[in-house]
């Protein structure tokens, strides 16, 4: 299961700058600048540790993986570094023997394992898609 704990410990541990940005496009982006990271997190855009806590996750994927695209390249897509930065985190956080603890104590929804994970649905349903169409596993059986 995903702790902030676990972002700003593998931040910290990996020197990777986690710096305060107002007026970033979106509520978190990771940056890379030759061998340095950078995550920033516009905290008037997130409302909730909820909502922090999936930011967090995800922007830590790309991290993790160096899964980044130039905004501007014609070459790089978007999708790709994505789905990098959403296995990572799946494999991470949301492993395929926690998801089968959750669904064997009948937390089966997409919304109910936002609540029983501490994480935005939308990231949820990413993992799921990533283990159920990516992986091939089955968590009714």
């Amino acid at each position: 299961m995903f702790e902030l704990s676990d972002f700003y410990g593998y931040c910290q541990k990996n020197q990777i700058d986690v710096i305060p940005y107002d007026g970033c496009p979106q509520p978190g982006a990771t940056i890379r600048d030759r061998n340095e990271y950078a995550i920033f997190l516009d905290f008037t855009k997130i409302r909730s540790t909820h909502l922090l806590r999936g930011i967090c996750y995800h922007e830590l994927g790309h991290a993790a993986t160096g899964a980044l695209h130039k905004v501007d390249s014609p070459y790089e897509l978007v999708e790709r570094s994505e789905h990098r930065a959403i296995r990572w985190a799946a494999e991470q956080y949301l492993p395929e023997n926690e998801l089968r603890v959750a669904f064997q104590s009948g937390v089966t929804e997409p919304w109910q394992l936002a609540e029983y994970f501490d994480l935005p649905q939308r990231d949820i349903e990413k993992a799921l898609y990533y283990w159920t169409v990516c992986r091939g596993i089955d968590f009714n059986k």
